[in-house]
Protein backbone atom coordinates (compact mmCIF):
# COMPACT_ATOMS: atom_id res chain seq x y z
CA UNK A 1 0.00 0.00 0.00
CA UNK A 2 1.46 3.80 -0.79
CA UNK A 3 1.36 6.05 2.11
CA UNK A 4 -1.01 8.04 0.21
CA UNK A 5 -3.44 5.08 0.17
CA UNK A 6 -2.42 4.66 3.79
CA UNK A 7 -3.02 7.70 5.01
CA UNK A 8 -6.05 8.70 2.71
CA UNK A 9 -7.94 5.11 4.23
CA UNK A 10 -6.23 5.71 7.66
CA UNK A 11 -8.20 9.14 8.00
CA UNK A 12 -11.52 7.87 6.68
CA UNK A 13 -12.25 5.04 8.25
CA UNK A 14 -9.93 4.97 11.60
CA UNK A 15 -9.22 8.35 12.62
CA UNK A 16 -10.69 9.99 15.70
CA UNK A 17 -11.25 13.45 14.97
CA UNK A 18 -14.21 14.81 17.45
CA UNK A 19 -16.43 17.57 15.56
CA UNK A 20 -13.93 17.00 12.57
CA UNK A 21 -11.06 18.80 12.59
CA UNK A 22 -11.27 22.46 11.69
CA UNK A 23 -9.10 24.59 9.05
CA UNK A 24 -6.09 26.96 10.26
CA UNK A 25 -5.11 29.79 8.46
CA UNK A 26 -1.74 29.70 8.90
CA UNK A 27 1.36 27.17 8.10
CA UNK A 28 3.90 25.52 10.28
CA UNK A 29 6.93 22.97 9.71
CA UNK A 30 6.53 21.00 13.01
CA UNK A 31 3.95 19.60 15.01
CA UNK A 32 3.93 18.14 18.09
CA UNK A 33 1.16 16.33 20.31
CA UNK A 34 1.11 16.97 24.18
CA UNK A 35 -1.80 15.09 26.41
CA UNK A 36 -2.53 17.14 29.18
CA UNK A 37 -4.53 16.22 32.56
CA UNK A 38 -4.20 17.62 35.70
CA UNK A 39 -1.18 19.82 35.08
CA UNK A 40 0.19 23.02 36.46
CA UNK A 41 0.06 25.98 33.49
CA UNK A 42 3.75 26.50 34.14
CA UNK A 43 4.58 23.88 31.42
CA UNK A 44 2.83 26.40 28.99
CA UNK A 45 5.28 28.64 29.78
CA UNK A 46 8.24 26.90 29.58
CA UNK A 47 7.31 25.47 26.23
CA UNK A 48 6.63 29.38 25.18
CA UNK A 49 10.22 30.09 26.45
CA UNK A 50 12.34 27.16 24.29
CA UNK A 51 10.22 27.02 20.94
CA UNK A 52 9.36 31.40 20.86
CA UNK A 53 11.45 30.84 17.73
CA UNK A 54 10.03 27.77 16.09
CA UNK A 55 7.83 26.80 13.86
CA UNK A 56 6.30 24.97 15.39
CA UNK A 57 2.26 24.14 16.39
CA UNK A 58 1.48 22.52 19.59
CA UNK A 59 -1.35 20.27 19.67
CA UNK A 60 -2.46 20.09 23.46
CA UNK A 61 -5.13 18.02 24.12
CA UNK A 62 -7.20 18.54 27.43
CA UNK A 63 -8.78 15.35 29.09
CA UNK A 64 -9.94 13.85 32.18
CA UNK A 65 -11.11 10.69 33.28
CA UNK A 66 -14.82 10.32 35.08
CA UNK A 67 -13.03 9.42 38.57
CA UNK A 68 -11.81 12.95 38.40
CA UNK A 69 -13.41 16.16 38.82
CA UNK A 70 -13.75 18.82 36.43
CA UNK A 71 -11.59 21.37 38.26
CA UNK A 72 -8.24 19.88 37.89
CA UNK A 73 -7.55 21.26 34.48
CA UNK A 74 -9.27 24.69 35.21
CA UNK A 75 -5.67 26.64 36.09
CA UNK A 76 -4.37 25.00 32.80
CA UNK A 77 -8.00 26.27 30.64
CA UNK A 78 -7.18 29.64 32.50
CA UNK A 79 -3.58 30.15 30.97
CA UNK A 80 -4.44 29.80 27.50
CA UNK A 81 -7.26 31.73 27.75
CA UNK A 82 -4.68 34.63 28.91
CA UNK A 83 -2.73 34.24 25.22
CA UNK A 84 -4.25 35.31 22.29
CA UNK A 85 -6.84 33.15 21.22
CA UNK A 86 -9.20 32.25 18.36
CA UNK A 87 -11.61 30.14 18.97
CA UNK A 88 -12.46 27.98 15.90
CA UNK A 89 -15.56 25.69 16.97
CA UNK A 90 -16.48 23.48 19.82
CA UNK A 91 -13.48 22.49 21.29
CA UNK A 92 -10.69 23.70 19.36
CA UNK A 93 -9.49 26.91 20.16
CA UNK A 94 -5.77 28.69 18.68
CA UNK A 95 -3.57 30.32 20.87
CA UNK A 96 -0.42 32.71 19.66
CA UNK A 97 2.58 32.25 21.61
CA UNK A 98 4.91 33.90 19.08
CA UNK A 99 4.45 34.64 15.48
CA UNK A 100 6.08 31.53 14.33
CA UNK A 101 4.73 29.15 17.17
CA UNK A 102 1.30 28.30 18.42
CA UNK A 103 -0.69 26.49 20.22
CA UNK A 104 -3.94 23.87 19.12
CA UNK A 105 -6.03 23.31 22.17
CA UNK A 106 -8.42 20.63 21.62
CA UNK A 107 -10.68 20.26 25.21
CA UNK A 108 -11.78 16.59 24.87
CA UNK A 109 -13.60 16.63 28.10
CA UNK A 110 -15.85 19.77 25.95
CA UNK A 111 -16.24 17.41 22.87
CA UNK A 112 -16.81 13.86 24.61
CA UNK A 113 -16.98 14.21 28.17
CA UNK A 114 -15.10 12.35 30.44
CA UNK A 115 -12.31 10.13 28.62
CA UNK A 116 -13.49 6.45 29.61
CA UNK A 117 -11.14 5.47 32.05
CA UNK A 118 -9.98 2.02 30.17
CA UNK A 119 -8.45 4.57 27.51
CA UNK A 120 -7.21 7.33 29.51
CA UNK A 121 -3.92 8.60 27.91
CA UNK A 122 -4.13 6.35 24.34
CA UNK A 123 -7.30 8.54 23.41
CA UNK A 124 -5.93 12.06 24.07
CA UNK A 125 -2.61 10.98 22.63
CA UNK A 126 -4.80 9.74 19.38
CA UNK A 127 -6.94 12.54 19.09
CA UNK A 128 -3.80 14.91 19.13
CA UNK A 129 -1.87 12.71 16.64
CA UNK A 130 -4.89 12.06 14.30
CA UNK A 131 -5.22 15.92 14.31
CA UNK A 132 -1.61 16.09 13.54
CA UNK A 133 -1.87 13.72 10.84
CA UNK A 134 -5.06 15.56 9.12
CA UNK A 135 -2.99 19.00 9.06
CA UNK A 136 0.01 17.13 7.60
CA UNK A 137 -2.01 16.01 5.08
CA UNK A 138 -3.68 19.55 4.35
CA UNK A 139 0.32 20.79 3.97
CA UNK A 140 -0.90 23.08 7.11
CA UNK A 141 2.26 21.10 9.00
CA UNK A 142 5.59 20.83 6.16
CA UNK A 143 7.21 18.45 7.97
CA UNK A 144 5.78 14.49 8.05
CA UNK A 145 7.07 13.93 11.58
CA UNK A 146 4.83 13.83 14.89
CA UNK A 147 6.73 14.93 17.63
CA UNK A 148 5.14 12.87 21.11
CA UNK A 149 5.94 14.78 24.45
CA UNK A 150 4.40 15.29 28.05
CA UNK A 151 3.96 18.30 30.02
CA UNK A 152 6.85 17.23 32.54
CA UNK A 153 9.94 17.93 29.98
CA UNK A 154 12.20 20.14 28.37
CA UNK A 155 13.04 20.27 25.00
CA UNK A 156 15.73 22.18 22.84
CA UNK A 157 14.40 23.96 19.74
CA UNK A 158 17.26 22.45 18.08
CA UNK A 159 15.42 19.12 18.30
CA UNK A 160 12.82 20.12 15.57
CA UNK A 161 15.99 20.73 13.07
CA UNK A 162 17.42 17.43 13.26
CA UNK A 163 16.93 15.12 10.08
CA UNK A 164 15.98 11.77 10.59
CA UNK A 165 16.36 8.55 8.75
CA UNK A 166 13.44 8.84 6.17
CA UNK A 167 13.48 4.99 6.25
CA UNK A 168 12.46 4.76 9.84
CA UNK A 169 8.96 4.58 11.00
CA UNK A 170 10.01 6.23 14.05
CA UNK A 171 12.56 8.05 16.16
CA UNK A 172 13.34 7.22 20.02
CA UNK A 173 15.39 10.36 21.36
CA UNK A 174 17.63 10.38 24.41
CA UNK A 175 16.34 11.35 27.80
CA UNK A 176 17.23 12.22 31.10
CA UNK A 177 15.43 12.56 34.18
CA UNK A 178 16.39 16.06 35.66
CA UNK A 179 17.22 16.28 39.79
CA UNK A 180 15.37 18.06 42.44
CA UNK A 181 15.28 19.40 45.85
CA UNK A 182 14.33 16.56 46.97
CA UNK A 183 17.42 13.88 47.48
CA UNK A 184 14.68 10.43 47.61
CA UNK A 185 12.40 11.51 44.41
CA UNK A 186 15.90 12.16 42.70
CA UNK A 187 17.15 9.00 43.60
CA UNK A 188 13.77 6.36 43.10
CA UNK A 189 13.42 8.02 39.79
CA UNK A 190 17.36 7.45 39.31
CA UNK A 191 17.00 3.73 40.36
CA UNK A 192 13.78 3.33 37.93
CA UNK A 193 15.19 5.41 34.87
CA UNK A 194 18.39 2.31 35.33
CA UNK A 195 15.54 -0.14 35.16
CA UNK A 196 15.03 1.22 31.59
CA UNK A 197 17.98 1.13 30.51
CA UNK A 198 18.96 -2.01 31.75
CA UNK A 199 15.95 -3.51 30.09
CA UNK A 200 17.07 -1.98 26.70
CA UNK A 201 20.40 -2.30 26.68
CA UNK A 202 19.70 -6.17 27.27
CA UNK A 203 18.03 -6.59 24.53
CA UNK A 204 20.63 -4.26 22.31
CA UNK A 205 22.86 -7.12 23.21
CA UNK A 206 21.16 -10.36 21.84
CA UNK A 207 20.51 -8.28 18.39
CA UNK A 208 16.71 -7.47 18.96
CA UNK A 209 15.32 -4.69 16.90
CA UNK A 210 13.21 -3.83 19.53
CA UNK A 211 15.98 -2.26 21.92
CA UNK A 212 14.67 1.55 21.98
CA UNK A 213 13.36 3.16 24.67
CA UNK A 214 9.64 3.30 24.80
CA UNK A 215 8.79 6.75 26.77
CA UNK A 216 5.70 9.09 25.32
CA UNK A 217 6.87 12.10 26.25
CA UNK A 218 10.40 11.81 23.94
CA UNK A 219 9.56 10.16 20.53
CA UNK A 220 8.98 11.08 17.01
CA UNK A 221 6.67 8.96 14.70
CA UNK A 222 6.49 8.91 10.86
CA UNK A 223 3.17 10.07 9.58
CA UNK A 224 3.21 7.32 6.73
CA UNK A 225 3.94 4.93 9.12
CA UNK A 226 1.49 5.98 11.80
CA UNK A 227 -1.18 5.57 9.19
CA UNK A 228 0.25 2.36 8.49
CA UNK A 229 -0.52 0.59 12.02
CA UNK A 230 -3.69 2.37 12.30
CA UNK A 231 -2.77 5.00 14.92
CA UNK A 232 -2.17 5.17 18.25
CA UNK A 233 -3.89 2.08 20.80
CA UNK A 234 -6.73 3.13 22.94
CA UNK A 235 -5.27 2.16 26.46
CA UNK A 236 -4.65 4.06 29.83
CA UNK A 237 -1.17 3.24 29.96
CA UNK A 238 1.54 1.76 28.28
CA UNK A 239 0.30 3.36 24.37
CA UNK A 240 3.71 4.41 24.02
CA UNK A 241 5.13 0.80 24.53
CA UNK A 242 2.12 -0.46 22.01
CA UNK A 243 2.23 1.99 19.34
CA UNK A 244 6.28 1.69 19.33
CA UNK A 245 5.80 -1.99 18.85
CA UNK A 246 3.62 -1.86 16.50
CA UNK A 247 5.73 0.52 14.31
CA UNK A 248 8.67 -1.72 14.75
CA UNK A 249 7.43 -4.03 12.05
CA UNK A 250 6.66 -1.78 9.58
CA UNK A 251 10.47 0.36 9.88
CA UNK A 252 12.98 0.73 12.40
CA UNK A 253 12.69 2.71 14.99
CA UNK A 254 15.80 4.95 15.10
CA UNK A 255 18.26 5.37 18.07
CA UNK A 256 19.13 8.70 18.15
CA UNK A 257 21.93 9.79 19.72
CA UNK A 258 22.81 13.05 21.14
CA UNK A 259 21.08 15.96 23.06
CA UNK A 260 17.49 14.89 24.20
CA UNK A 261 14.94 16.07 25.96
CA UNK A 262 14.96 16.89 30.28
CA UNK A 263 12.38 15.16 32.44
CA UNK A 264 11.29 16.57 35.53
CA UNK A 265 11.42 13.96 38.14
CA UNK A 266 7.99 13.75 39.95
CA UNK A 267 5.61 11.10 41.54
CA UNK A 268 2.35 10.79 39.29
CA UNK A 269 -0.47 8.82 39.67
CA UNK A 270 -1.96 10.08 36.37
CA UNK A 271 -2.03 6.44 34.72
CA UNK A 272 -1.75 2.60 36.55
CA UNK A 273 1.68 1.82 36.03
CA UNK A 274 4.52 3.60 34.12
CA UNK A 275 7.32 6.05 35.19
CA UNK A 276 5.42 8.07 37.97
CA UNK A 277 3.57 4.79 40.10
CA UNK A 278 6.99 2.91 39.94
CA UNK A 279 8.43 6.53 41.38
CA UNK A 280 5.76 6.41 44.37
CA UNK A 281 6.07 3.16 44.80
CA UNK A 282 9.99 3.19 45.38
CA UNK A 283 9.57 6.25 47.61
CA UNK A 284 7.67 4.08 49.81
CA UNK A 285 9.85 1.79 50.20
CA UNK A 286 12.34 1.74 53.37
CA UNK A 287 15.29 1.24 50.81
CA UNK A 288 14.36 1.86 47.47
CA UNK A 289 18.14 0.52 46.35
CA UNK A 290 16.60 -3.25 48.13
CA UNK A 291 13.45 -3.08 45.67
CA UNK A 292 13.80 -6.28 43.11
CA UNK A 293 12.96 -3.96 40.20
CA UNK A 294 15.82 -4.95 37.92
CA UNK A 295 15.90 -8.56 35.16
CA UNK A 296 18.39 -10.90 35.58
CA UNK A 297 20.82 -11.02 32.92
CA UNK A 298 20.07 -14.86 32.71
CA UNK A 299 16.80 -13.99 31.23
CA UNK A 300 17.75 -12.62 28.46
CA UNK A 301 20.66 -14.98 27.74
CA UNK A 302 18.15 -17.85 27.54
CA UNK A 303 15.82 -14.96 25.09
CA UNK A 304 19.39 -15.23 22.87
CA UNK A 305 18.90 -18.63 23.19
CA UNK A 306 15.36 -19.11 21.99
CA UNK A 307 15.63 -16.61 19.19
CA UNK A 308 18.82 -18.32 17.89
CA UNK A 309 16.94 -21.41 17.86
CA UNK A 310 13.95 -19.99 16.27
CA UNK A 311 15.93 -18.79 13.56
CA UNK A 312 17.10 -21.90 13.12
CA UNK A 313 13.66 -23.50 13.27
CA UNK A 314 11.87 -21.23 10.65
CA UNK A 315 14.74 -22.50 8.08
CA UNK A 316 14.00 -26.13 9.26
CA UNK A 317 10.43 -26.45 10.03
CA UNK A 318 10.69 -29.80 10.82
CA UNK A 319 12.66 -30.10 13.41
CA UNK A 320 11.90 -31.60 17.05
CA UNK A 321 11.53 -28.02 18.42
CA UNK A 322 10.69 -29.44 22.37
CA UNK A 323 13.71 -31.88 22.11
CA UNK A 324 16.00 -28.89 21.39
CA UNK A 325 14.06 -26.73 24.04
CA UNK A 326 15.36 -28.85 26.61
CA UNK A 327 18.58 -30.01 25.02
CA UNK A 328 19.78 -26.33 25.12
CA UNK A 329 17.65 -24.46 28.20
CA UNK A 330 17.39 -27.56 29.96
CA UNK A 331 14.00 -29.66 31.12
CA UNK A 332 12.45 -26.80 33.29
CA UNK A 333 13.33 -24.13 31.20
CA UNK A 334 12.91 -25.23 28.05
CA UNK A 335 9.35 -27.11 29.03
CA UNK A 336 7.93 -24.04 30.67
CA UNK A 337 8.44 -21.64 27.25
CA UNK A 338 7.57 -24.97 24.73
CA UNK A 339 4.11 -24.13 26.60
CA UNK A 340 3.63 -20.44 26.30
CA UNK A 341 4.96 -20.98 23.10
CA UNK A 342 2.49 -23.47 22.22
CA UNK A 343 -0.70 -20.93 23.73
CA UNK A 344 1.08 -18.51 20.48
CA UNK A 345 0.43 -21.36 18.10
CA UNK A 346 4.24 -21.15 17.16
CA UNK A 347 4.54 -24.04 14.99
CA UNK A 348 1.83 -22.76 12.80
CA UNK A 349 3.79 -19.42 12.84
CA UNK A 350 7.21 -21.32 12.04
CA UNK A 351 5.58 -22.75 9.01
CA UNK A 352 4.19 -19.75 7.41
CA UNK A 353 7.08 -18.01 8.00
CA UNK A 354 9.02 -20.71 6.49
CA UNK A 355 6.53 -20.14 3.42
CA UNK A 356 6.92 -16.75 3.21
CA UNK A 357 10.69 -16.10 3.78
CA UNK A 358 12.07 -16.64 0.54
CA UNK A 359 15.43 -16.24 1.84
CA UNK A 360 17.23 -16.54 5.36
CA UNK A 361 17.65 -12.89 5.37
CA UNK A 362 13.49 -12.22 4.53
CA UNK A 363 12.67 -15.18 7.69
CA UNK A 364 14.43 -13.58 10.08
CA UNK A 365 12.89 -10.62 9.28
CA UNK A 366 9.29 -12.94 9.54
CA UNK A 367 10.39 -13.83 12.73
CA UNK A 368 11.17 -10.23 14.64
CA UNK A 369 7.74 -9.73 13.30
CA UNK A 370 6.02 -12.36 14.82
CA UNK A 371 8.26 -12.43 17.76
CA UNK A 372 7.73 -8.74 18.88
CA UNK A 373 8.59 -6.82 21.45
CA UNK A 374 5.20 -7.62 23.63
CA UNK A 375 6.40 -11.27 23.03
CA UNK A 376 9.86 -10.80 24.49
CA UNK A 377 8.39 -9.19 27.69
CA UNK A 378 6.19 -12.14 28.21
CA UNK A 379 8.79 -14.75 27.36
CA UNK A 380 11.70 -12.51 30.14
CA UNK A 381 8.10 -12.28 32.90
CA UNK A 382 7.83 -16.21 32.55
CA UNK A 383 11.84 -16.56 33.00
CA UNK A 384 11.42 -13.87 36.28
CA UNK A 385 8.61 -15.81 37.83
CA UNK A 386 9.60 -19.27 37.20
CA UNK A 387 13.44 -18.87 37.06
CA UNK A 388 15.85 -16.04 37.57
CA UNK A 389 13.76 -13.63 40.08
CA UNK A 390 14.29 -9.55 40.10
CA UNK A 391 17.76 -8.33 41.54
CA UNK A 392 17.73 -5.13 43.73
CA UNK A 393 19.72 -2.00 42.47
CA UNK A 394 22.47 -3.25 45.35
CA UNK A 395 22.23 -6.93 43.81
CA UNK A 396 22.46 -5.41 40.59
CA UNK A 397 25.61 -3.01 40.81
CA UNK A 398 27.22 -6.11 42.91
CA UNK A 399 27.38 -8.21 39.67
CA UNK A 400 29.34 -6.77 36.75
CA UNK A 401 27.28 -9.52 34.36
CA UNK A 402 24.10 -7.71 34.98
CA UNK A 403 25.21 -4.75 33.05
CA UNK A 404 26.62 -4.68 28.88
CA UNK A 405 28.08 -1.26 30.16
CA UNK A 406 31.11 -0.75 32.18
CA UNK A 407 30.48 1.48 35.10
CA UNK A 408 32.33 2.73 38.09
CA UNK A 409 29.95 1.43 41.07
CA UNK A 410 27.85 4.22 41.93
CA UNK A 411 23.72 4.81 40.23
CA UNK A 412 24.67 7.96 38.72
CA UNK A 413 28.30 6.83 37.37
CA UNK A 414 26.54 3.70 35.56
CA UNK A 415 23.66 6.29 34.24
CA UNK A 416 26.91 8.51 32.81
CA UNK A 417 28.20 5.41 31.44
CA UNK A 418 25.17 4.44 29.60
CA UNK A 419 24.79 7.91 28.72
CA UNK A 420 28.42 7.47 26.71
CA UNK A 421 27.62 3.98 25.68
CA UNK A 422 24.27 4.83 23.76
CA UNK A 423 25.68 8.36 22.44
CA UNK A 424 23.73 10.56 24.81
CA UNK A 425 24.70 13.83 25.88
CA UNK A 426 23.33 15.41 29.09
Amino acid sequence: MTHRRAIDQYLAQYALLPMGCPGLKGEWQHVMVLPCFDESPGFIHRFAQGFKTASLLLILVINRPASRPPEVNQPVREALAALPTLTLQLGYDLHRVSPSFSILSIDLEALEGATPCNQGVGRARRVGCDVALTLIDRQTVSSPWIYSTDADTEWDASLLSRTWPSEASAVSLPFTHRTTEDPALSQATLIYELTMHHYVLHLQAIGSPYAFHTLGSSCVIHSHAYAAVRGMPLRNAAEDFYLLNKLAKVGAVHRARGAGVSITSRQSNRVPFGTGPAVGRLLDAKNPCEVPLFYHADCFAVLGQLLQLFRHWSNEPETDTQAQLIEHLGTAIGTDLERLLTQWDYQKALRHIHKAGRSDAARQQHTHTWFDGFRLLKIIHLLRDHHFPNLTLNEAMRSPEQWPVIHTGTPRGLRDAIYTHLGWSR
